[in-house]
């Protein structure tokens, strides 16, 4: 069986490198710190999450995590917070099972999978308030009773304020007091509305929360991990895994996404001369259409940004502006705006700004296309080399 599982969060037996980060957190839960993570999408966020959560339950504390990716409403927050305490033993205060009922979320506190009814059958905001208001409080209920710490990771904290801009503020009025009861750790996806969450001083969270931002894999222990699970299984990669660090440049779901390519290229009946390159050329061929997508919906300008910082270049110098009878500072803009989405584009370290996802910098630098300009009927707005 392919060890390389990239459709979803890593199991935390698989979870490749990441030990310094599960340190910091485990050592902020020791201390009672909150912390506040942040990385762009399919970073490995939410397997990080996973993998503190099992190492704390481990070690006999309890632990959960609370999805809140895209709640809409404050009843979806309160069922998704009644959802992920539903694992929590019974509460002294009975809050979980009362709510979850109320709420359109059917619990079984033995560790049975929950089904959340349609928001629209959720009681109205004013009870889900109340409902929050009360399981929030449900770590402290468990901590007078036994004294034990509970260790709580909100996932996709941001998303919160598209449910009520004003949550956060709940959230705050109520973990503030929770002191040794509980841990708490902040992540999210978008990380300047994170850093805004937590830095903006009108925000009730300013200065709550200690950062952490999760960076791309290191190549040195990445490599280890990977072809470790590899030679285990009998294969030997001869040096294509460190090609494919290099080329994913350590993006986390990448480089485990070509890993799996490489996994069944070199289990087949006939490995190829090049396993590398037959990996990342099994991998564009299965993200095509998202990268398509992405194209389509860019405008002109966005779209010549992007095809710059693929093939190297200064998105916003002479070259370019000239090349394409662009002003500059209009290319600056489309910069800009790319950047505020956090999807496709990012800064490194030196402030660089860069393609976020490997495999779209390639599909952007391959032609897709061999048919002369004569021959060519495809519209300007969907061919390569307009």
């Amino acid at each position: 069986m392919n060890p390389f599982n990239y459709q979803g969060p890593v199991a935390p037996p698989r979870l490749i490198d990441r030990r310094g980060e599960l340190d910091v957190l485990q050592r902020a839960a020791g201390d009672g710190v909150a912390i506040r993570l942040a990385a762009p999408r399919r970073f490995g966020k939410t397997s990080l999450l996973d993998a503190h959560v099992a190492s704390m339950r481990v070690v006999g504390h309890r632990a959960l995590r609370v999805d809140l990716s895209r709640v809409a409403t404050v009843g979806d927050v309160a069922a998704r917070v009644a959802e992920a305490f539903s694992a929590l033993p019974t509460d002294p205060r009975r809050s979980v099972r009362r709510w979850a009922a109320r709420l359109g979320v059917s619990a079984k506190l033995a560790g049975v999978k929950l089904s959340l009814a349609p928001s629209t059958a959720r009681p109205p905001a004013d009870e889900a308030r109340a409902a929050l208001l009360e399981l929030l409080d449900v770590p402290l209920g468990l901590h007078q009773q036994d004294g034990g710490l509970t260790v709580v990771c909100l996932d996709e904290f941001q998303d919160l304020l598209v449910a009520d801009d004003s949550l956060d503020g709940l959230f705050r009025s109520v973990i503030q007091h929770h002191g040794g009861a509980a841990a708490y750790v902040f992540a999210g996806s978008q990380p300047s509305l994170m850093r805004a969450l937590f830095s903006d001083r009108e925000r009730p969270f300013y200065g709550q929360a200690r950062p952490l931002e999760l960076p791309v894999l290191p190549a040195d222990e990445a490599a280890r991990d990977i072809e470790s699970l590899l030679t285990t299984d009998g294969l030997d990669a001869d040096g294509a895994v460190d090609e494919l660090l290099v080329f994913s440049g350590g993006h986390p779901q990448r480089s485990v996404l070509l890993a799996h390519h490489l996994y069944n290229v070199l289990d087949g009946p006939a490995p190829p001369e090049d396993p590398a390159a037959a990996a990342i050329d099994l991998a564009l061929a299965e993200t095509r259409d998202a990268h398509q997508a992405v194209w389509d919906g860019l405008g002109r300008v966005e779209r010549i940004v992007l095809l710059a910082l693929a093939d190297g270049q200064a998105p916003t110098g002479s070259r370019v502006a000239g090349e394409h009878r662009i002003a500059r500072s209009t290319l600056q803009d489309a910069l800009e705006r790319l950047l505020a989405d956090e999807r496709n584009v990012a800064r490194d370290g030196h402030g660089r700004p860069y393609v976020l996802d490997p495999l779209l910098a390639e599909w952007l630098r391959r032609p897709r296309c061999e048919l002369p300009w004569s021959r060519c009927r495809r519209p300007a707005s969907r061919c390569w080399r307009w």
